[in-house]
């Protein structure tokens, strides 16, 4: 059957429609508005079709970047979708509006007439704000809680210095500088946790860089004499992880710094290298130093700082291997990345069941043995990474 009128076309179906919808010709004159545009916006037929969409209801659609998009259509056979038009509306009020337009087919040729959707989107507009007001308040206090741990733990420093310094025993300095840079070894992860985003995940490389930098400016004058230098991967860990881990690296490079190099006239170095495994994190502390005699306990040794190390890898899962002879020491820790696990388990990614794992392999060392090593294929492995001479892996 012939069809006269061109809006029987379309006026059953766009009236049917839950979105408010126009139908405008070439010059942007209303043909056709459909009843839940009414509904939305008010207003009556004579005072809607045949004229401007820019003129009808109070000019609201008059916006100029809007009204630039809608003239682009037809022209240039281009899509408007989602534009966002806030506004106070004359009958709905102020209103979040996605708008939408396309030129319209017919017997897959492009017409003169162009379709406009108009969604209300206040709603989800709003959630959506609320939701972003939420998570800049809960990053504002976090990095508030922040900045007051790091506060607090400088005070804690502050008091343990000005008690070793009045200390007369060697013996008692000691211990509460050991105490001092455990301390600072936590300090400096909440000070990176204040100046970065509160994701709740830290980079290890900056941390070790800093928990190293304490152990240099804390070192006496009779135990300089040696560098330390942080390198490999920077991987990202969870807070917990990443203290526990600070803490293993701090007691190892201290007990380096401590007894690696007595004696020895030239200069020392410590090095700490981290390398992404995917599902495990490998991390090695060498030196070059003198290494140590299994069998000749320190007298001044608690054996504390190796009770650390193998408390804090327990709760990571983690194991250490070490190694020691005349031309260093290295000591090779094995983590899985539970990080990266747990991002894969939130991603629904599944992972494929590992070997059993021994929740720790710790090999119980007297407390004289401060410095700790890494195995001989770790150590390997490393030098063919970072290509470093052979005296520092092995």
């Amino acid at each position: 059957m012939a069809v006269t009128d061109p809006s029987v076309h379309y006026k059953d179906i766009v009236n049917s429609m839950m979105s408010a919808m126009l139908v405008v010709d070439s010059d942007l004159v209303v043909q056709f508005a459909n009843l839940a545009y009414y509904q939305l916006f008010g207003g009556t037929e004579a005072e809607t079709l045949g004229h401007s969409i820019f003129e009808v209801h109070a000019e609201i659609w008059d916006e100029p970047s809007l009204r630039s998009l809608l003239e682009s259509v037809i022209p240039h056979d281009v899509d408007v979708r989602g534009y966002k038009l806030e506004q106070t509306f004359p009958v709905i009020g102020a209103r979040v509006l996605n708008v939408s337009a396309r030129r319209v087919s017919r017997a897959g040729a492009p017409t003169g007439q162009m379709l406009v959707k108009i969604e209300d989107a206040t709603n989800a507009v709003m959630a959506s704000r609320a939701a972003d007001e939420s998570v800049e308040k809960t990053h504002a206090m976090m990095t508030e809680v922040h900045h007051r741990v790091k506060n607090n733990i400088a005070s804690i420093l502050s008091m343990l210095r000005i008690e070793g310094r009045q200390l007369e025993d060697e013996m008692g300095r000691e211990v509460l500088q050991r105490i001092a840079l455990r301390v600072e070894s936590m300090g400096s992860l909440y000070e990176l946790l204040a100046i970065h985003d509160n994701t709740g995940i830290v980079q290890l490389r900056p941390y070790f860089e800093r928990v190293c930098h304490s152990i240099e400016q804390m070192a006496t004058s009779e135990h300089m004499g040696w560098s330390i230098e942080v390198r490999g991967d920077d991987l990202p860990m969870s807070i917990d992880d990443a203290i526990a881990l600070g803490a293993v690296v701090n007691e190892l490079v201290a007990n380096a710094a401590k007894y690696a190099f007595n004696g020895r006239q030239d200069i020392g170095s410590i090095r700490v290298h981290m390398l992404d495994r995917g599902d495990e994190i490998h991390i090695t502390v060498t030196d070059n130093g003198i290494g140590f005699d299994k069998d000749h306990v320190d007298p001044k040794s608690t054996g504390l700082g190796m009770r650390l190390v193998d408390m804090y890898l327990a709760t990571l899962e983690g194991e250490i291997e070490r190694e020691s002879g005349p031309m260093g020491t290295s000591c090779f820790i094995r983590v899985p990345n539970r990080t990266r696990a747990n991002d894969l388990a939130s991603s629904g990614t599944m992972i494929a069941p590992k070997a059993t794992r021994k929740s720790a392999v710790l090999r119980s060392e007297p407390a004289a043995n401060k410095p700790t090593t890494a195995p001989r294929r770790a150590a390997e492995s490393v030098k063919e990474s970072t290509k470093e001479p052979a005296t520092a892996a092995e």
